[in-house]
């Protein structure tokens, strides 16, 4: 039984680290030493765990980038020459 459930835990775990080396630069390390190791494993997991959080909240981006580029303040007619 506690075999079975290392081996589902893996078959979790296995996609992600497929998307990790496919998708972001997880397979080839440039950085030197365990150190370069380390930051190349978690600079993988933040842009994945990034890209998760901006697919969650797409909607609310689109929201705020309309927002930011017509924003809801009423302009001056001497503005609207400028």
């Amino acid at each position: 039984r506690i075999a079975r459930e290392r081996f589902r835990r893996r078959a979790g775990i296995e996609p992600i680290i497929g998307h990790l080396k496919q998708d972001h630069r997880l397979s080839r390390n440039y950085l030197k030493g365990v150190l370069g190791d380390a930051i190349n494993l978690f600079m993988a997991a933040a842009a994945f765990n990034f890209r998760k959080w901006i697919r969650k909240f797409e909607h609310f981006f689109a929201l705020f980038t309309l927002w930011l580029f017509f924003g809801t303040t009423t302009r001056q007619p001497s503005m609207m020459i400028l």
